[in-house]
């Protein structure tokens, strides 16, 4: 968790900055160590300029994957304006339960260079020194039809815990409570993180307080647009997170934000930290 005080560290180590990009109503995360990183989600076509942005500002590390955790415009949008100076591998990560073929036609000029991997609650992802990427949600053994139909998709869109010694952030994606109940359910306290990125946006239909008293995060950060038609955050969701003291981040108020840890504690900013 987040500590009031600094802890002395012992030789040189890197540190692991963790940014939400502001895309307005949808959702680009960017996980960063020494000069590779790792992208979650993209926002849509109209989130480029802030994308690129903060990429730059990042130093514009090698993007070692991409992972869509579903294939909603206002996740995978923004790959139709991935452009060539972006160092990308090719990789993009997506559940075992998405339409590849749909991602693929949303990556503009990258669609003849990109390369799959369907992941599923178990696998893991490498690319980052000193960081563990497992997914938590969803099973593979889900009785759905593939590729899952839309009504479904927010509901088993990709989940991911990322450690970084002791810290950890989780990443939830458009899940709902049914979601939110089941990871609850499988995993109980090793859900505990110190930034949780609020599902869906903080909507209303994804709020469970058993699920959010296993993460118990010091810090929150909600993606979503100023005055967008959604009603994003939902009342519940901001007063759940206030009742539990929790630090919270809005980017349709304070923009980008990124947290970067030492692997013992967090500091988590409303603009984007080079590490």
């Amino acid at each position: 968790m987040m500590a009031a005080s600094c802890v002395r560290q012992q030789g040189a180590r890197e540190r692991f900055a963790f940014t939400v990009v502001d895309v307005g109503e949808g959702l680009a995360q960017i996980g960063k160590t020494g000069v590779d990183a790792i992208a979650w989600d993209m926002g849509d076509t109209g989130a480029a300029t802030e994308w690129n942005r903060v990429y730059n500002e990042l130093g514009r590390p090698h993007l070692d994957a991409i992972a869509i955790s579903h294939s909603h415009s206002d996740h995978m949008g923004g790959l139709n304006r991935l452009g060539d100076s972006v160092a990308f591998s090719g990789l993009i990560i997506t559940s075992i339960f998405e339409d590849t073929g749909l991602i693929r036609q949303n990556c503009g000029p990258w669609q003849g260079r990109i390369s799959f991997r369907t992941i599923a609650e178990g696998d893991t992802i490498g690319g980052l020194n000193g960081v563990s990427v497992e997914c938590l949600w969803p099973p593979r053994d889900l009785a759905v039809s593939v590729p899952v139909i839309d009504d479904d998709k927010n509901r088993y869109s990709l989940c991911f815990m990322v450690r970084y010694g002791a810290n950890a952030v989780l990443i939830t994606s458009d899940i709902d409570t049914f979601a939110e109940q089941e990871l609850a359910a499988r995993y109980g306290f090793s859900l505990g993180s110190d930034v949780i990125v609020v599902p869906h946006h903080g909507s209303s239909s994804s709020v469970d307080p058993v699920f959010y008293g296993y993460v118990n995060p010091s810090a929150a950060v909600i993606s979503c647009g100023i005055d967008n038609p959604y009603g994003h955050p939902a009342q519940n969701v901001l007063d759940l997170l206030f009742q539990m003291h929790v630090q919270l981040f809005e980017t349709a108020i304070k923009g980008t934000v990124s947290a970067v840890a030492n692997g013992y504690y967090f500091a988590v900013s409303p603009q984007s930290i080079t590490p």
